[in-house]
């Protein structure tokens, strides 16, 4: 069908081919392999953008911990966290 919007060009290979078939049981009714595609890349798109809001608030949550006036770490071993980290122990 004719459409004003620009078309993308998609290799059907076997790994693509292979996706497709293993969700295609999954939707509902006879779905067009364009249809599939398109509804999937909106998916996989808001998926990733989910998973980048979650990084993003674990980033704010480990400043907003480091910053805290009690944070659930001791501050003195922090302070010693290479010396500790790089400590040999005595051979006996």
């Amino acid at each position: 069908m004719p459409t004003k919007f620009e078309r993308i060009p998609v290799t059907n290979d076997p790994e693509l081919s292979a996706a497709l078939e293993r969700v295609r049981a999954l939707m509902p009714g006879a779905v067009k392999t364009a249809t599939l595609v398109h509804d999937l890349a909106l998916r996989g798109a808001g998926a990733l953008l989910a998973e980048e809001d979650r990084r993003r608030e674990g980033i704010e949550q480990l400043i907003e911990i480091s910053r805290s006036a009690d944070p659930p770490f001791d501050r003195d071993v922090l302070a010693r966290i290479e010396e500790q980290a790089w400590r040999i122990p005595d051979e006996r």
